[in-house]
């Protein structure tokens, strides 16, 4: 895997090449990405990041198994605390399965990282770290023209 900085403006404004960021093949289409969110700026530029649809479609079912199962796990977990009062066994029962709901959630979320480069912005640059180096080769030839 590879690195490249990029001129902030330019990876809002003019996007990047049709290569896949993590594979290097050819890419079918674009995922947004955020960059710079914290709870103090929830509302950051989005990146357009672009992806082949093998990786996409992998990107895709681990992001909504992640949405899926935090969901899940929450609505489980509020409910094991009000049959708490009622059942304390039956209460066990649901938060062991909402406890293994979490553990889901937190692999698909670790995992999508896998198929999305990580973001940083340093000032007025962009550091796109874990591409493979076809993409970065392309960037920095767009780059030079």
């Amino acid at each position: 895997m590879a690195d490249v900085i990029v001129p902030f403006r330019d990876a809002v404004d003019s996007g990047f090449p049709a290569i896949c960021a993590i594979s290097g093949a050819r890419a079918d289409g674009a995922v947004k990405l955020r960059v710079d969110r914290t709870w103090k700026r929830w509302r950051s530029p989005t990146i357009r990041v672009p992806l082949s649809g093998p990786i996409f479609s992998k990107w895709s079912r681990r992001q909504s198994i992640h949405i899926k199962a935090r969901a899940l796990a929450s609505v489980l977990t509020a409910l094991g605390v009000v049959i708490a009062f009622r059942n304390g066994l039956l209460a066990i029962a649901v938060l062991a399965v909402a406890i293994m709901i979490h553990l889901v959630d937190l692999w698909a979320e670790r995992t999508i990282g896998d198929f999305q480069p990580a973001l940083e912005r340093q000032g007025t640059e962009l550091l796109i770290s874990g591409v493979h180096p076809r993409f970065a080769e392309a960037v920095q030839e767009t780059l030079r023209d």
